[in-house]
């Protein structure tokens, strides 16, 4: 089973954004992609629908503490609930060969440097691709190596990514 994880905003204002993320849902489920989310709103809905449209599957990892204050995204097809962040941290990577970030916001930036950092320390071998202009700013920020950013894959846009997928 070839799994994805997808990150991005639990809100979104823009309605193209939130299409962006219903055709990366059925780009990735068309391609035998079993995706797994944040199982809540914004990118994670968006992305989660497309896959459902697309007839694919969804693992929403949800969190006990939202659970209670929030609704989960309906168009998920297995959920676990974790209890800490940490633990829905765990479920989002474990068993996972590609993880796909579109805009977020502090949330979205910790899932994107955790896989990263067990790239970079561990050694594993997945792929880090990075949605939308604003991951660009990654290429000359300091606090980042420069011989990190091999690491990552930084596309501008969603048909960029598609082509190079």
């Amino acid at each position: 089973m070839k799994i994805a994880t997808t990150f991005g905003a639990s809100r979104v204002e823009d309605p193209k954004l939130y299409e962006e993320g219903v055709e990366l849902g059925k780009f990735l489920a068309e391609r035998g992609y079993v995706i797994k989310c944040g199982g809540y709103g914004g990118l994670m809905e968006a992305v989660s629908r497309g896959v459902r449209e697309a007839g694919g599957e969804v693992i929403g990892i949800t969190l006990k503490y939202f659970d209670e204050i929030r609704p989960e995204n309906p168009y998920l097809t297995k959920k676990i609930q974790t209890p800490d962040l940490f633990e829905r941290l765990k479920n989002l990577i474990v068993g996972s060969e590609v993880f796909i970030a579109q805009a977020g916001s502090i949330g979205t930036l910790n899932e994107i440097f955790m896989v990263w950092a067990l790239k970079y320390g561990l050694g594993l071998d997945f792929r880090i691709c990075l949605l939308g202009e604003a991951y660009e700013e990654f290429k000359t920020c300091s606090f980042i190596p420069k011989e990190r950013l091999s690491e990552i894959e930084i596309y501008k846009n969603l048909e960029e990514f598609k082509r190079n997928f």
